[in-house]
């Protein structure tokens, strides 16, 4: 069986030391040792023509790019970001790059970790959602010439691009609905406050009630995790009020789905006794029974303007100042409300 080629094969055939090999292929400057530019050659073509890992350094060499692009997400488990990382991957291997996909978890610990790899790896871009991740950190990555484009209204960078839906104007929408179809009683499943989805869904939700002069009770309102089971606690928080909403707005469809399972459980009828409406149109919102009405996010569209965005940045000889693209929305009326 042919072995794995080893850094002592790539030695031997550059003619130079396995510690140079691994300065070279690591790029790091040899401490007090100059290694040539005809030194480094040397040993990326022979990693090259031994076909040595990582393969991308010696592309590198001829490039300057990895063509490979990475996407970070929160939570893998949500059906949102699956969808949302297939899609980034699809428009990226059009492009003819590849993409590495990680879940974080939500924890910062993980996303440090990952933007470690990030610039050990040599990857050209970026595609991230993060609740946890500042303007410093993105600084990271832009000094080290990585694109970076954000799904979501935050963090900034002068230098990094956000791709957001007017999601204040969504949820509007879609708590106005609920108002036409006669609720006034209308609660809220909100997302944790430390996210800004979280915030900007709620804000949104107060916001529609005051405008059309209902006023606010806080006994309507739950905060919970963007996490299986926490949806059903909420609803049913909620159905044991002395007086139970006739409709509740879920911050997202992972909430949405566990608060209408919960309910359907509970002997209600939907939406004859509560309507539910969620926000993201995940693939679950069509299995569940009634099916969900929801706002709809294209996220094919999401990402091919991602990694448009990206090779824009890769491609231009000056750093281009951060964008921001608004995509457009849907609301989706189906058998919940």
């Amino acid at each position: 069986m042919k072995t794995r080629p080893t850094s002592k094969e790539v030695a031997e055939l550059a003619g130079v030391s396995r510690t140079t090999v691994s300065y070279v292929l690591n790029n790091k400057s040899g401490g007090n040792i100059r290694i040539s530019e005809e030194t480094r050659a040397k040993v990326w073509s022979a990693a090259e023509q031994l076909q040595y890992h990582p393969i991308v350094a010696a592309q590198m060499l001829r490039t300057n790019r990895s063509n490979m692009l990475a996407v970070m997400v929160p939570r893998v488990e949500n059906p949102f970001y699956p969808h949302f990382a297939r899609a980034i991957q699809d428009a990226a291997e059009q492009a003819g790059f590849e993409a590495i996909i990680y879940s974080t978890n939500n924890e910062l610990a993980r996303e440090k970790k990952f933007m470690n790899v990030i610039l050990s790896r040599g990857i050209d871009g970026v595609v991230m959602q993060t609740y946890q991740l500042h303007s410093d950190d993105l600084e990271t990555l832009v000094s080290a010439n990585v694109s970076v484009v954000i799904h979501g209204e935050t963090p900034t960078h002068p230098f990094v691009d956000n791709i957001v839906m007017d999601e204040a104007r969504a949820v509007q929408e879609l708590v106005t609905y609920l108002i036409q179809k006669g609720h006034r009683r209308i609660a809220t499943i909100a997302g944790p406050e430390e996210t800004w989805a979280g915030r900007l869904r709620k804000d949104a939700y107060l916001t529609t009630l005051r405008a059309h002069g209902i006023p606010i009770d806080e006994s309507l309102i739950i905060t919970a995790k963007y996490r299986r089971g926490f949806g059903a606690r909420a609803m049913q928080s909620l159905l044991e009020l002395d007086r139970p909403p006739t409709a509740v707005f879920a911050a997202n469809d992972f909430l949405a789905v566990d608060a209408l399972l919960y309910a359907v459980d509970a002997g209600l009828k939907i939406p004859d006794d509560v309507a539910i409406v969620g926000f993201d149109d995940i693939p679950e919102a069509i299995i569940v029974r009634p099916r969900l009405t929801t706002v709809r996010k294209d996220v094919e569209m999401i990402g091919a303007t991602a990694v448009r965005m990206l090779i824009e940045r890769l491609e231009s000889e000056e750093p281009l100042p951060a964008r921001v693209e608004i995509l457009p929305h849907r609301i989706i009326v189906r058998d919940s409300a």
